[in-house]
């Protein structure tokens, strides 16, 4: 039997982040000798796992072994890579194919990790700042206050004292706060985008393949980049998650909720190009005439408000 190595990892929008990856199958293509070494993304960037397991096939494999590139059996090992492997191979019938474990806890890690202590060449080095240390330009934010996402911070990365929680108006919440200096930890919420549009007579909405709510309905979208528009980034996540190209008709609605740090901002748009398609972070994608929408298993409650709305203003199919 003819074996081939699929290695995957998570994928990154970060210049040059995935191209790790394609360094390690070549470490196992000519260090090792296997003949047939491909990688892939899970989602954000390509090569796919679709795109990964048909160039595998193409090159002659009879057995595809795809091979975690994540440290522990987290969600994206346990449940949304083997979807997306499933949905792979189901393109390829008599193709065998078996998922391997993570890189895990292994005597060999320890080597590694020996080495990189042992040629500190090349690393980051983190210390804390100086209290007489002059604050820069870059340093500040507009309020004096630097702003954080919400991750959780125990100590000052400013100064590197503890951080206590500290009310910054009388009646806001507690924030954690640096005693020493300026820095405050607002947990900031985030801004993700996406649309709703008709095609064929129904909305085109996505089956999420990434946690939370893993194999639930909702409208393509995902979260808007630092400097980029929103709406540009609506248009682009539909790109990437449906493969329509669409163009804005109106302002939908912005929604956000007391138990939710993210907001959410939602486009009417019309289709213009592309062939429905699932492609990043999807399982499936789909049209559903308005009659059919699938309440029940929708993903998020903005998804259900808002394909209300888009129905009060698109009661008819287009």
């Amino acid at each position: 039997m003819k074996q081939a190595l699929l290695i995957v990892d998570h994928g990154s929008r970060r210049a040059g982040s995935h191209e790790l990856l394609r360094e390690v199958a070549e470490v196992m293509r000519e260090r090792f000798g296997l003949r047939i070494v491909h990688y892939a993304h899970m989602e954000l960037v390509e090569p796919t796992i679709q795109q990964g397991f048909d160039a595998c096939v193409a090159d002659g494999a009879d057995e595809v072994i795809v091979h975690p590139y994540f440290l522990g059996p987290g969600h994206h090992v346990t449940t949304g890579i083997p979807a997306l492997v499933k949905q792979a191979a189901s393109r390829h019938p008599g193709i065998a194919c078996r998922i391997t474990k993570p890189l895990g806890v292994h005597s060999k890690i320890g080597e590694v990790i020996l080495e990189r202590i042992a040629e500190p060449e090349g690393d980051n080095p983190i210390c804390a700042v100086p209290l007489e240390r002059e604050v820069t330009d870059e340093d500040k934010h507009p309020q004096d206050h630097l702003h954080r996402s919400d991750a959780s911070f125990r100590f000052c990365p400013r100064c590197g004292l503890p951080l206590t929680p500290r009310r910054m108006k009388p009646d806001g919440p507690e924030l954690q706060a640096c005693r020493s200096c300026s820095f405050v930890h607002y947990h900031d919420p985030k801004v993700a985008a996406g649309t709703l549009c008709m095609l064929d007579g129904g909305i085109v909405l996505v089956q999420r393949a990434i946690s939370p709510a893993y194999g639930k309905w909702v409208f393509p979208g995902g979260f808007v980049d630092r400097g980029e528009r929103v709406e540009v980034a609506a248009v682009r996540e539909t790109r990437e998650e449906v493969n329509l190209d669409v163009e804005i008709d109106r302002l939908l609605n912005v929604y956000s909720y007391e138990d939710s740090g993210v907001v959410i901002v939602v486009y009417a748009a019309r289709v213009v190009g592309g062939e429905l398609a699932a492609k990043d972070e999807a399982l499936d994608a789909r049209i559903f005439h308005p009659t059919e929408i699938p309440w029940g298993d929708l993903a998020f409650r903005s998804a259900h408000d808002a394909i209300k709305d888009y129905l009060a203003l698109y009661p008819e199919p287009e």
